[in-house]
């Protein structure tokens, strides 16, 4: 059975965190082995207090190699993380096996009414800066194996469900 890295990306409080909690959940029901990378817990691990592009860059790109090493070891990755640069996203196509990128795309409007770690809003008065929707460039996935667009009234739930259905697809045409 084929191993995965499932990198999931969009912007902060996308559901990202929630969406990858789900999918290992339903991962492991199926008797797969899974690991969890959440973009956050990753930070503490490696201890970066840095938001810079430059910063932010280096150590997506150091997810990306963890993820590489844990699937070539056969271990099945979801991976939760903002990760928005298409160097990046190039790179895991190229170099991690089983690689499904996934993209929750939630306009930065609606990010800005869920907002749980006040992000945008104290980015919004000049408090923080190198958030990404305000003062910086988000790159996003150019051809994402999976787009989940969120749309008003629709719950983590109903993300979680086209991600399933989708991700069916995607191993039907491998076979």
């Amino acid at each position: 059975m084929e191993t995965n890295c499932f990198w999931i990306t969009g912007l902060s409080s996308a559901g990202k965190t929630t969406l990858s909690q789900m999918l290992v959940e339903n991962l492991r029901s199926k008797g797969r082995t899974v690991i969890l990378l959440d973009g956050d817990e990753l930070r503490k691990i490696f201890s970066n207090k840095s938001y810079s592009r430059e910063d932010r860059l280096e150590i997506t790109l150091k997810y990306s190699r963890l993820c590489t090493f844990l699937v070539n070891q056969k271990f099945n990755v979801v991976i939760g993380v903002i990760g928005l640069f298409n160097e990046v996203h190039q790179w895991n196509r190229q170099n991690i096996p089983g690689y499904i990128e996934v993209f929750v795309d939630v306009p930065v409007e609606g990010l800005k009414t869920r907002d749980p770690k006040n992000l945008y809003k104290n980015a919004e008065k000049g408090q923080i800066k190198n958030v990404y929707g305000v003062d910086l460039h988000a790159e996003y996935p150019k051809y994402p194996d999976i787009n989940l667009l969120w749309s008003p009234g629709k719950g983590v739930e109903n993300m979680m469900e086209d991600l399933l259905s989708k991700i069916i697809l995607i191993k039907q045409k491998e076979i």
